[in-house]
């Protein structure tokens, strides 16, 4: 079959044309720019057009896209016009994993970093996984990607009421913090009974023992006092960290190599779900000892180590997550100064924000916000991330609006004893890239 990917070099749908590529079929597609998913995907012999007309056509029998496609894209109307198939990368992805033994991670924060850790596990304890990855993994094979003979593991976004039709075989739900509920028409009733009709579909489910939303969906829980699986101690050696868990009655030794408290509840999560399908905890967790994080999760860069100078990457876009990024950058960097840059994703997710943003960014030392990274989506009247500023300076503390990303490389210089945390979904990595890149070469 040939199948056209319309948006192909996003991470979502770079890893569904691999697959489809690799089973035999006859992809192609396009994007407005080449990134390292095209790249990939060329070296595999995948033809790539660059932006989007009616002329990026080769007859296909399928057309794929994002929701982030407009209804007026050319190749869309083009394949409406001559009665192609389409889909959405989301109706492809339960199309690929039906009939199959599925492993699925859903939720508002670390769904990547807890797929990334389960399919590491089920990878290194024989199961043979194939994977499909929101992020980047040094672990598998194409990084978002990994063909296997075994079970599907993948990360199931919660961001499209569509969600909710996939019928996983085990689910881990990590939290629920309605950070898209725009897509459900504004109803958080509608938005909670998508993840109800999830969790009733899967054999065994796993959720977050303190969420609000989600904790009472699962056969089996996790948690930070109670649950299935229960945190007893933790000690942190920098990057590592050493857990003491129990599990049903039984107490387990749980090393990570990867920061941050949220990172152990990740594991814990994997833990408990394998548990209950079967699988011996203790090998779980000396799988879990050699997990290296996925990128642009904590991920540090040294400019300077004499001078203690240190840049940390992070996709970190929603209150929560910021709050555990700055949490674990204290417990990394003891001691030094904390300058967050921070992108805020979304005009629809600032607007519904309330305040929350700024709660979160106040545990730093000293604040950037940059414009909004609309992604694809129209700016809101009214809104914009002087309202996070605004926030923090009513709060009593000193941030700064710096309204585009280039003008922040102008502000920020590196100082010693200092760490730069740049922090958003957008293009923000680009820019700390430069940032890196210039203070090297000055």
């Amino acid at each position: 079959m040939r199948i056209h990917f319309v948006g192909i070099g996003g991470v979502g749908m770079s890893s569904l044309a691999i697959h489809c590529h690799l089973m035999g079929h006859d992809v192609y597609g396009s994007d407005i720019s080449r990134n390292e998913h095209t790249e990939v995907l060329e070296r595999l012999g995948v033809k790539i057009f660059l932006g989007h007309t009616r002329e990026n056509w080769l007859n296909p029998e399928l057309l794929v896209h994002t929701p982030a496609v407009s209804a007026n894209n050319p190749e869309l109307l083009r394949a409406q016009e001559e009665n192609v198939g389409i889909v959405t990368r989301f109706e492809l992805l339960r199309q690929l994993v039906e009939s199959s033994t599925q492993f699925a991670v859903t939720g508002s924060d670390g769904k990547t970093t807890t797929t990334a850790m389960l399919a590491h596990v089920l990878k290194a304890i024989g199961a043979d996984p194939t994977v499909f990855l929101g992020g980047m993994n040094p672990s598998l094979e194409f990084g978002n990607y990994r063909k296997g003979s075994g079970p599907f593991v993948y990360e199931l976004d919660e961001s499209q009421p569509s969600f909710s039709s996939f019928h996983p075989t085990h689910l881990i739900i990590t939290n629920a913090r309605r950070d898209h509920l725009e897509n459900f028409h504004g109803d958080e009733s509608y938005y909670m009974s998508c993840f109800e009709k999830l969790a009733e579909s899967a054999q065994n489910v796993v959720t977050f023992r303190e969420d609000r939303l989600t904790s009472h969906l699962g056969h089996h829980t996790f948690g930070l006092n109670e649950g299935t699986c229960v945190l007893l101690d933790r000690k942190v050696e920098r990057f590592e960290q050493l857990a003491t868990i129990r599990l049903d009655g039984k107490t387990h030794k749980l090393r990570l190599r990867v920061p941050g408290l949220h990172n152990v509840l990740n594991a814990m999560a994997v833990v408990t779900l394998l548990w209950a399908a079967g699988f011996d905890p203790e090998d779980v967790t000396r799988a879990l000892s050699s997990f290296v994080g996925t990128y642009r999760r904590f991920s540090v860069t040294t400019i300077d180590e004499s001078k203690n100078i240190y840049v940390v990457d992070d996709y970190a876009h929603t209150p929560d997550e910021i709050a555990w990024l700055i949490r674990t950058s204290r417990e990394v960097f003891t001691g030094l100064k904390q300058v967050m840059i921070f992108q805020p994703h979304r005009y629809t997710r600032l607007a519904r924000e309330d305040g929350n943003f700024a709660k979160a960014l106040m545990d730093a030392d000293e604040i950037y916000v940059t414009e909004v990274y609309g992604a694809f989506e129209q700016v809101l009247p009214n809104v914009s991330a002087r309202m996070i500023v605004d926030g923090l300076k009513n709060h009593g503390k000193k941030a700064e609006y710096v309204p585009s990303p280039e003008e922040l490389l102008m502000k920020v210089k590196p100082a010693p004893n200092t760490v730069y945390l740049f922090v958003g979904a957008g293009d923000i990595i680009d820019y700390s890239k430069r940032f890196v890149q210039e203070s090297i070469s000055t």
